[in-house]
């Protein structure tokens, strides 16, 4: 299946891998640095009680898009935040901005 062009996932490579049932399939290769180049950031310095949800979905308002904040910032292990650390909140971009079919 391809990967949409607004998907977290676009842009990286599949790969064919031979299962542990002998089947092949194909994945995405994970990401192992930012590739967040064109969007612009605000620093945000860490509070107490702060998580990547949370800031998802404080500047967002969705807390599902929280991979949005780790993409733009170096491999961070989200349960390794700590009050005092700085992080780069993308603004909303293609892959982040929700449209609805109709309106409420």
């Amino acid at each position: 299946m391809p990967v949409a062009p607004d998907s977290r996932y676009a842009n990286l490579p599949l790969l064919a891998v031979t299962a542990a049932d002998g089947s092949q399939r194909n994945v995405v290769e994970l990401r192992l640095q930012s590739q967040v180049t064109d969007v612009q950031t605000t620093a945000y310095r860490v509070r107490t009680g702060d998580t990547v949800d949370s800031l998802a979905r404080m500047s967002y308002g969705d807390e599902h898009l929280w991979w949005r904040i780790l993409d733009a910032n170096p491999v961070v292990y989200p349960l390794d935040l700590k009050s005092g650390d700085v992080l780069d909140l993308p603004q909303l971009g293609a892959a982040t901005t929700i449209t609805r079919a109709r309106r409420f």
